[in-house]
């Protein structure tokens, strides 16, 4: 059986990004600002739970590598592009490998 070769073949630190629509609300009670980075305290614990079972959320992969990834498959021919990353075991690295399968970039992790 033949192996499959990708023409271009990414690896790094996969990220999970967490879109919410109508979000305001929860900006001002966690303490946020729109479209900023942090890292996250204790204080914002609650955040992940409250959003997925309040909110209708969408899952981007996101970081440097995936995102080159991402955008590389939009322009390449189908199954051009893969990338490597090491993730969980849970239900958010489950949405992390279908967020990349969305996007035609072919997964690298079990």
């Amino acid at each position: 059986m033949a192996s499959q070769t990708y023409p271009l073949f990414c690896i790094g630190n996969p990220l999970l990004d967490i879109q919410v629509t109508n979000g305001e609300a929860l900006l001002k009670k966690y303490d946020l600002k729109a479209n900023d980075a942090i890292l996250a305290e204790d204080k914002h614990r609650p955040l992940y739970e409250e959003i997925v079972r309040e909110h209708k959320v969408v899952y981007v992969a996101g970081g440097a590598s995936q995102n080159a990834a991402r955008g590389a498959a939009y322009v390449l021919p189908p199954n051009s592009v893969v990338f490597t990353g090491c993730v969980g075991d849970d239900e958010l690295a489950e949405q992390l490998k279908a967020a990349n399968r969305r996007d035609g970039a072919r997964g690298g992790v079990p």
